[in-house]
């Protein structure tokens, strides 16, 4: 900066937009609701985001609020008024113009960004607005205003750098992602903003004088934007702006913009984009791209936790649930069909890729993503499962396992180095440590010696792994059986080796579910809260509650692809056999108010001729089916979490499958 420059900030100041409550007048177990603030229509209306939309309809009334306070303002209630195809909707509240700020003031709590991976306080008040927050009204702080200090400010004003102020209410314009496939679909909301007639024309004086303009944010920038001409004068202005600038667009007024880093896919990080140019901000973006692998815990409930991994190929929320496409396929989906069910990340198997097509091969055609036109992350598994089912066909040693192949009989050694090296060649986001699994039960020297023969085989895999692309992860696998000592000892040794995440391997694999649980619980305290937790190969609905509600953030399993394919599926009220005759003549769908289509579309009796006359679709429409429940699970874990609320999800759902199974029987 330089002396005749002039510093455009925003004053917004961040309300306590996030609500929490419950839906009522329906019956004895309302659903819990969280609802975001973020645009006013009128002395009594807000537009809001909320969670679960799903459970929402028009004219259902929302409390939120505690309903045990005297005090009038210590419960809130807000009648839904309408609601959008995308869940958004319009909340008229009980209260009006300022005694609604009150009680929304109360009730309320600061709606903090995802990358702040606590739960907000009442210290957030004053830490999360800019040190120019004057005017109230935003959901967000305008956060490249955080930089600034009194002590900066001072420095600044003494070097001849003036500083203006100009008003944006940040709202979901800001924010949202752009989901559209090409820039002309994105809708962009309106956020109201003003820029003072006074402060236009002192800019307008500076730049004449040779000045310059500089944006302190995204926000600062799209509204001086709005309120200059052609000619890049600035005119006073009050009202909505829904600019949304794109590369090609033709800046009319800012010289200089301070910002922050900005995700993919923003409409801030293609704002920057346009500014700069698209080469700038790659070049910028190298050094966060060559450490692409990251896991934010963003919140917790108890031990439940939830949080995000990033990969090169996108990111994912925790706790997750990966479909297994062993050999480059989930059986019966196509990857829209997948992407439809809410999946974010799937699981690969380097055993089965290594014998067929090749893992050389299929780096030839381009890797694995490309292979299979699957653009979202993907995790693949090392083999250690297959030298446990292959036992007849296998002999293990100390430098690697030998094994028959079940195609042709051709004798393959796999050793920790060459399971890294397929997973190098496959090109897989997270790839997975070589270990030995052992089925349960075992004898204990039996369970000691695959133990330290796996954590051996993890220190070779760490080591290979060096040979990576930058941004790839590695997790190591957590062995030991059924034998609490034994995991806690693997779990300790892996966390000094260090991976980008921890896996615990070896269970579902005999032993009942409290045994199975119990090793879950003992081996979460010795794991490191910032790294991701994965549980291999589990599991059923009720294991995947109970595994999330002791801390683990990573499933995959069979379960729902391979039961979709012989007749059983997986609705909200408990599993259906559609094997049984009693479907024959059932003309209800599946699940009528679930978000899957063909839940909803196809009868009970249709799927159960299917199932019988062993017809293809019956297969891919039950495997729809129980991938969507399955992702639909997650994703109210992930929202209850959020909302501080796992219990109730939990209790909520078991009571569910109650009635689901009081109704079949």
């Amino acid at each position: 900066l330089r002396a005749g420059d002039a510093l455009v900030v925003n004053d917004t100041k961040v309300i306590a937009a996030r609500l929490r409550g419950r839906r009522i007048g329906r019956g004895a177990m309302e659903p819990a609701i969280e609802a975001t603030l973020h645009q006013r229509l009128d002395g009594s209306r807000w537009r809001a985001f909320v969670k679960p939309a799903k459970r929402l309809a028009a004219g259902d009334v929302v409390r939120f609020g505690d309903e045990g306070k005297v005090c009038f303002l210590g419960q809130l209630d807000a009648t839904v008024e309408a609601k959008d195809e995308d869940g958004e909707v319009t909340l008229a509240f009980a209260f009006h113009g300022p005694v609604l700020d009150q009680a929304v003031d109360e009730r309320g709590a600061m709606p903090l960004p995802p990358y702040i991976r606590r739960a907000p306080d009442e210290r957030d008040r004053a830490d999360y607005q800019t040190m120019f927050a004057q005017a109230e009204g935003s959901i967000a702080a305008p956060t490249a205003g955080l930089h600034f200090t009194d002590a900066l400010m001072s420095r600044l004003i003494a070097r001849g750098i003036a500083v203006y102020k100009v008003t944006l209410h940040v709202g979901a314009g800001t924010f949202l992602p752009v989901k559209a496939p090409d820039t002309e679909s994105h809708r962009m909301h309106a956020e109201q903003a003003s820029v003072a007639a006074e402060t236009a024309a002192a800019l307008n004086r500076l730049r004449q004088a040779g000045g310059r303009i500089v944006a302190v944010g995204s926000t600062s920038l799209r509204l001086l934007e709005t309120a200059s001409d052609e000619n890049g004068v600035i005119r006073p202005f009050h009202g909505e702006t829904a600019l949304f600038i794109t590369p090609g667009y033709r800046f009319r007024t800012v010289d200089v913009m301070l910002t922050n880093f900005h995700l993919p896919r923003s409409t801030l990080f293609m704002l920057v984009a346009a500014f700069c140019g698209l080469d700038v901000i790659k070049r910028a973006y190298d050094g966060y791209m060559a450490d692409a692998f990251s896991f934010h815990l963003l919140g917790t409930d108890g031990a439940a936790r939830r949080g995000e991994i990033a990969t090169p190929h996108g990111t994912v929320a925790t706790p997750a649930f990966m479909p297994v496409g062993t050999q480059a396929t989930v059986k019966g989906l196509a990857p829209e069909a997948l992407r439809a069910s809410g999946t974010e990340i799937v699981l690969a198997n380097t055993y089965h890729l290594m014998l067929r097509p090749g893992a050389e091969r299929i780096a030839a055609l381009g890797g694995l993503h490309r292979f299979m036109n699957w653009i979202r992350p993907i995790l693949t598994d090392s083999g250690g499962f297959q030298v446990m089912s292959l036992s007849k066909l296998r002999k293990v040693g100390d430098k690697a396992v030998t094994f028959r192949s079940h195609l042709d009989g051709a004798v393959v050694e796999l050793s920790p180095e060459r399971a890294i090296e397929i997973q190098i060649l496959l090109g897989s986001d997270i790839a997975m440590q070589l270990d030995e699994c052992l089925r349960l039960p075992a004898p204990q020297p039996e369970l000691r010696r695959a133990m330290q023969l796996s954590l051996a085989w993890a220190e070779r895999s760490k080591r290979a792994f060096e040979q990576a692309p930058a941004g790839k992860a590695l997790f190591g696998i957590i062995q030991g059986g059924d034998d609490t000592v034994l995991r806690t000892e693997s779990a300790r040794v892996l966390t000094d080796i260090g991976f980008d995440g921890y896996a615990i391997g070896g269970l579902a694999v005999g032993e009942p579910q409290q045994v199975m649980l119990g090793i879950v619980e003992g081996v979460v305290s010795a794991l490191p809260p910032d790294r991701p937790r994965y549980l291999m190969g589990v599991g059923t609905p009720e294991d995947l509650l109970e595994a999330v509600g002791r801390g683990i953030d990573m499933f995959d399993c069979v379960l729902p692809t391979r039961n979709g394919r012989h007749g059983l599926a997986f609705p909200r009220f408990g599993p259906i056999n559609l094997k049984n005759a009693r479907y024959a003549d059932d003309p209800r769908p599946v699940d009528e108010a679930s978000a899957c289509a063909v839940s909803r579309d196809f009868s009970r009796a249709y799927l159960h001729h299917l199932v019988r006359a062993n017809e293809m679709l019956g297969a891919i429409l039950l495997t729809t089916i129980n991938l969507a429940y399955y992702q639909d699970l997650m994703a109210g874990m992930r929202n209850a979490i959020t909302a501080g609320m796992f219990a109730d999800f939990c209790a909520a759902t078991r009571e569910s499958w109650a009635q689901g199974k009081a109704s079949s029987s």
